[in-house]
């Protein structure tokens, strides 16, 4: 199951353009996929001669290998994780610093705060497509923990951002609870990432 899961991951950048009368070539020994024209001496990710290549056919159609390569979630995903990490890290500053928060620190925070849930809201919707895509359902066990936990994510983000604008942040309670709320995104972008991980090489056939 890992090897297969990598092989399905490791093809992505190695060759293949979707042309499905191209011999596919899978490393026995670590599961790397490489198109059989641009196999040499060895496998180019553990090294191992080419006598231990074997062919491998896609099990995945074609139109759904181009909607997986064009890898809207992670995309949007990597802007969810640097704006919360960002976000947070300036609301920390605030309380550290509160005198130092003027000006472009404040702005920077006011942005990001204010931006964050939109993100978040984006990777949920593009995460549902995803998993729509990948497994032709959203209801299964995981899918289901990463919508709800997303789902929270997002009115953590919404409601640090409604204090922020509401009430500034010269109430010390308001940058702590702010700092808090920011903190708990991230712990449930953390565990969105480990889930994400694990099912990065997980496709429905056909």
């Amino acid at each position: 199951m890992l090897q297969r899961k990598r092989s399905l991951h490791a093809f992505q950048g190695a060759g293949y353009d979707g042309d499905p009368m191209k011999t596919m070539m899978r490393c026995k020994s670590c599961g790397y996929v490489i198109a059989e024209g641009k196999l040499k001496g060895g496998c180019p990710a553990c090294g191992v001669p080419r006598k231990m290549f074997e062919p491998w056919t896609d099990p995945v159609s074609e139109k759904r290998r181009a909607l997986f390569e064009m890898n809207l979630h992670p995309l949007v995903i990597h802007f969810t994780v640097a704006f919360t990490a960002s976000a947070f890290a300036l609301s920390l500053f605030s309380l550290a610093f509160p005198r130092f928060l003027a000006g472009l620190a404040t702005n920077m925070l006011a942005v990001m705060t204010a931006v964050l849930p939109i993100t978040v809201l984006a990777g949920w919707a593009a995460g549902v497509f995803d998993g729509k895509i990948r497994f032709r359902r959203v209801t299964t066990p995981l899918l289901v923990r990463k919508m709800v936990t997303g789902a929270a994510v997002f009115l953590e983000t919404l409601a640090a951002a409604v204090l922020l604008f509401t009430l500034g942040l010269d109430p010390l309670w308001v940058r702590v609870a702010i700092a808090v709320l920011l903190c708990v995104a991230l712990g449930g972008v953390a565990i969105l990432a480990k889930i994400g991980m694990g099912l990065l090489g997980a496709k429905f056939p056909g």
